[in-house]
């Protein structure tokens, strides 16, 4: 098991061209940029039974092949931008289940759920990677632009992600905040698979409810409120996207 973290930044396309420009990121750039695309399916139930478990399951289709990744939406409680993910090569377009074993999809992967999984939706992307480095962490700062589609509703993507690879993940609000004083840019408070799963549903405007919030108890005083701040701060950006249709 990974975990995925990482801060997730929205820009408008225009504005997506001039970040690769950027000199001070430039300088920060351990090797050169790298493009490629990705399309990406996104597979549950009718009732959606992943969903409602708060997991994600998908197809990614590259140049490299196909990759599987079962992946928990609620962001874990080692950080407030984290989450656990599996990933593994496979051959086929469809996902294998067989490769649950271990993972957070373990309890639910029966016969019956591979009889009903089907494609939800899907995201198109054409990415740009550049990996830098910042104080001794390594950081990889994917340019995404492209599409969310789901039957027949299709919404766009333009942001900005910025993962960490190793190192102090307070490196990641230090690259977003030099960006923020670049260029226009707002806080990402919705993952992909969340927007997928909310177009699906034709619900992509509707207002967003809380999340749980799961403490380690290992956590300090400081690092739970730090925590509950931050899932605030989460849910209160997501609701900017809510609303009833026009």
């Amino acid at each position: 098991m990974a975990q995925e973290i990482e801060l997730k930044l929205e820009t408008q396309p225009s504005v997506m061209r001039k970040v690769a420009e950027l000199p001070w990121l430039l300088e920060l750039a351990k090797d050169p940029l790298k493009r490629e695309k990705l399309v990406t399916v996104y597979f549950d139930t009718a009732k959606l039974k992943l969903h409602n478990r708060g997991l994600a399951l998908r197809v990614r289709h590259s140049a490299k092949g196909r990759v599987q990744t079962i992946k928990v939406l609620r962001k874990a409680t080692r950080g407030a931008f984290g989450r656990d993910e599996w990933e593994q090569q496979i051959a086929s377009d469809e996902p294998d289940l067989s490769l649950a074993k271990d993972t957070a999809l373990e309890p639910l992967a029966t016969k019956s759920l591979r009889r009903k999984l089907k494609p939800l939706f899907e995201t198109v992307v054409e990415r740009t990677v550049l990996p830098v480095g910042i104080d001794g962490t390594n950081v990889e700062i994917a340019l995404d632009r492209g599409y969310i589609k789901a039957g027949a509703h299709r919404e766009p993507i333009s942001e900005i992600e910025i993962e960490l690879k190793d190192g102090d993940r307070n490196a990641l609000s230090r690259i977003a905040e030099r960006l923020a004083g670049s260029i226009p840019v707002a806080y990402g408070a919705r993952s992909k698979p969340e927007r997928g799963y909310a177009l699906s549903s034709d619900k992509s405007r509707e207002p967003v409810g809380a999340s749980e919030i799961t403490l380690d108890p290992k956590f300090s005083t400081a690092d739970a409120f730090r925590a509950i701040a931050l899932a605030c701060l989460d849910h209160t950006l997501a609701k900017q996207t809510g609303g009833p249709r026009r």
